[in-house]
C-alpha cells in the first residue's frame, strides 16, 4: 500500500497562532473543515500519505466538540482530501487529476481550483457595460442596467472553462466591478455580502460557433446555467458557465427517503 504513517501532529500554542481565523458567517463545521483544509493540506504541511491529526488534537486546537470535528472530517473525506479509518485515523489522499466539488458548495471555480492545488488563469477579460433595455427582464424584474463580465479560465495554458457573469448595477456598478474583479464575480459579490444561495442547472452540451472557437473544436462541455440570489430571494447575478469535464467533476449525495 502507498500509505506511510506518520506521527500525528500534536497541538502546540503556536500551531494555534498560525490557524486561519474561523469567522461566523458559515456553519462552524464549515469554517473547521475549510481551517483543517487550508493548514494541513492545501498548505503542504501534510503530503499524500500522511496521518491527519487525531480528533481529540482538533478539538483542542479549534475549541470544538467532537461531533463537529468528525462533520468537518467527514466533509473532507467527502471531497476526496482524505480517508478515513474507523478506530485508526484519518490520512491524507493524493489530488485527483480534475477539480471535483460537490454540487452543493456555493464557491467560485478559482476557490475548487486552489482546493484542488491547480493553479487556474483568467484569460480574454471583457467587462462591458448594458444599458438600459437590455433585454433581460425575464430575469431581472426593476433592473434598468447592467454589467457584463466575460473571461475564459485556463490551467497550465489550456481552456478549461468560459463563464459569463451579468450582475444589475443596483448589485455592483461598473466601476465596483472592474476595480474589485479578481477572477471571480461570485467571489466579488460574497466579498460585498450580497449573496445567500444559488440556482443552478448543468446541462451537457458539445461546443459549437463561439464556443467551438475558444476550447479549439466540438468538445464535450458541462453548461451551467446559475440564478444567485440575496436573503430576500432578489437575483443579483445570472451566470453562464461552459466547463470542460475533464477539468471539473461535480459530486451530488443521494439520500433514501425516511
Amino acid at each position: 500500500m502507498w500509505f506511510c504513517y506518520c506521527r500525528a501532529v500534536s497541538p502546540s500554542s503556536s500551531r494555534n497562532n498560525q490557524i486561519t481565523r474561523i469567522r461566523a458567517r458559515k456553519p462552524l463545521q464549515i469554517e473547521i473543515r475549510e481551517a483543517i483544509l487550508d493548514e494541513f493540506i492545501l498548505s503542504g504541511r501534510l503530503n499524500p500519505g500522511d496521518r491527519m491529526p487525531s480528533e481529540a488534537e482538533l478539538c483542542e486546537l479549534f475549541g470544538a466538540s467532537r461531533v463537529t470535528i468528525r462533520t468537518a472530517l467527514q466533509g473532507l473525506k467527502d471531497a476526496g482530501y482524505i480517508r478515513i479509518v474507523r478506530g485508526s485515523g484519518s490520512w491524507v489522499m493524493p489530488r485527483p487529476e480534475s477539480i471535483r466539488s460537490g454540487l452543493d458548495r456555493l464557491v467560485s471555480f478559482d476557490t475548487f481550483a486552489r482546493q484542488a492545488g491547480k493553479p487556474i488563469d483568467t484569460g480574454d477579460l471583457e467587462i462591458t457595460r448594458l444599458e438600459p433595455g437590455a433585454d433581460l427582464t425575464d430575469v431581472f424584474d426593476d433592473a434598468v442596467g447592467f454589467t457584463r463580465v466575460s473571461r475564459t479560465k485556463l490551467i497550465d495554458g489550456a481552456v478549461v472553462a468560459w463563464i459569463v457573469d451579468i450582475v444589475p448595477d443596483h448589485v455592483l456598478t461598473a466601476a465596483q466591478v472592474e476595480e474589485g474583479f479578481a477572477g471571480s464575480v461570485l467571489d466579488l459579490l460574497v466579498e460585498h455580502d450580497q449573496v445567500a444561495y444559488a440556482d443552478c442547472t448543468i446541462t451537457p452540451v458539445v461546443a459549437s460557433g463561439p464556443l467551438r472557437k475558444r476550447f479549439g473544436g466540438a468538445t464535450p462541455l458541462l453548461q451551467l446555467s446559475e440564478l444567485t440570489r440575496d436573503t430576500s430571494g432578489a437575483i443579483v447575478n445570472r451566470s453562464e458557465a461552459w466547463l470542460s469535464p475533464d477539468a471539473f467533476s461535480f459530486q451530488l449525495r443521494r439520500r433514501r427517503e425516511g
